[in-house]
């Protein structure tokens, strides 16, 4: 009878012992568990800290880089673009050139460039049909493209116009809310933002948007006229505007990323034939200015870019106090 008891008491004490050594594993696994969320939730945070850092810094860094400008429009009001020699000065020059700034803002290093914003090609109500015609002109252009660009001509009308009529392979009221695109088509020339092309169908074919998912090859609504700027034109600017064959162009485009990077002045780089064939594009500054101000090329912390554009003011400040944004994107 006693060895039975003792059996038992063995075989209880070996059942609890396995328990426990269950509710200690599941302990474990859940500390572990608990221990692996507040790592990644950690990360999570310091990620969104960091990137509403950056676009306080973006913010900051897009203020100054105006007043610079203004400044620098004040000292040196002679804006011929791309015949600066920046080595014959102590201290950094601001212009619509492309060139890569670097600048340190309350102890981070930031990078921003500043352009022209009369640059793309112009598809404002006024102006559309004479830029189809312009990208189809060259004599190689194959004939799927010409096809292609006569069909957005009339969609871009059927979009612009007010009337319901539709044009042939065009979309009216009918064709977009088949895709669910009501209210569309707007009807009326778009006054702001250039994006509205996306909705165009097959406009992304011929102009498609950037790295960055912006349609950059296109003038923003409200940016000058004019022939486009040289130190943001495309391959295909280069091409029609220069008359350029395939390889001057990129023979112009290397000598432009030099002149971006180490400011080697392209008069320096580039054959005078060549060089002079550019100025069918524009190298005067409009007075409407693009900054884009990024992170360094090997940023260690997440980070944002904001691309804005506005129109200059002096350096007794802006009318009524108000900056004219006519683009401002973060992202």
């Amino acid at each position: 009878m006693k060895r039975r008891i003792c059996r038992r008491k063995k075989t209880e004490s070996g059942s609890a012992l396995i328990a426990a050594l269950c509710l200690i594993f599941i302990a474990g696994m859940l500390t572990a568990a608990v221990l692996i969320l507040s790592q990644i939730s950690t990360y999570d945070v310091n990620a969104h800290t960091e990137l509403q850092r950056s676009s306080y810094i973006n913010e900051g860094m897009g203020n100054r880089i105006q007043w610079l400008l203004a400044a620098e429009q004040n000292l040196f009001p002679n804006r011929m673009l791309g015949v600066l020699d920046y080595a014959e000065y102590d201290h950094d020059r601001y212009m619509a050139d492309g060139v890569i700034h670097e600048m340190d803002y309350h102890g981070t290093t930031v990078q921003f460039t500043i352009t022209d914003a009369r640059s793309g090609w112009d598809f404002s109500e006024r102006n559309y049909r004479n830029t189809l015609q312009r990208v189809g002109s060259p004599i190689d252009t194959e004939t799927e493209i010409l096809d292609l660009l006569e069909v957005l001509a009339t969609r871009i009308a059927d979009y612009y116009d007010s009337d319901d009529e539709i044009g042939i392979d065009g979309m009216e009221v009918e064709d977009y809310e088949a895709e669910n695109m009501s209210p569309l088509p707007r009807n009326s020339n778009i006054h702001l933002l250039r994006e509205e092309f996306f909705y165009i169908r097959d406009f992304t074919v011929l102009f498609p948007p950037d790295k960055f998912g912006r349609l950059s090859t296109v003038r923003l609504m409200r940016a000058p006229g004019g022939s486009p700027d040289f130190f943001t034109a495309s391959p295909l600017h280069l091409k029609i505007y220069c008359n350029l064959e395939d390889e001057q162009i990129e023979e112009v485009i290397a000598a432009r990323e030099v002149w971006f990077r180490e400011r080697t002045m392209l008069s320096d780089q580039l054959d005078p034939l060549l060089y002079n064939s550019l100025f069918y594009l524009s190298w005067i500054e409009s007075g409407t200015y693009t900054v884009t101000i990024g992170p360094q090329e090997k940023a260690e912390r997440p980070s944002r870019r904001l691309v804005f554009s506005f129109d200059r003011f002096d350096v007794t400040g802006a009318s009524d106090n108000n900056v004219k944004f006519i683009e401002w994107m973060q992202f």
